[in-house]
């Protein structure tokens, strides 16, 4: 989650993600134009918060909150989960 120290809604949105039992990493755009810049170009957006799980972008706090009231996180935890290999797939295969 990108955020600031400064924004209401970015510890509104820390607050609702730990009420999920979900571990999140505080990627600060305080003071740090090259982080605001990346946050910009993965979101399309410039203000704070934004939220991704995996590489899924979620949004903003409104938007986090919509997806818990309407049920559709775990489906995009479950997503968004990195894949174990199954037995007898090599992981550091591609093909």
């Amino acid at each position: 989650m990108y955020l600031s120290a400064f924004c209401p809604y970015c510890h509104f949105a820390k607050r609702l993600l730990r009420q999920q039992g979900l571990d999140f990493i505080e990627i600060s755009v305080d003071f740090n134009a090259s982080r605001r810049e990346e946050m910009a170009f993965r979101s399309g957006r410039g203000t704070v918060p934004q939220i991704f799980i995996g590489q899924a972008h979620v949004g903003g706090y409104d938007d986090l909150s919509a997806l818990v009231a309407s049920g559709a996180l775990p489906a995009l935890l479950e997503k968004e989960r990195p894949k174990k290999p199954t037995c007898g797939e090599d992981p550091l295969e591609k093909g």
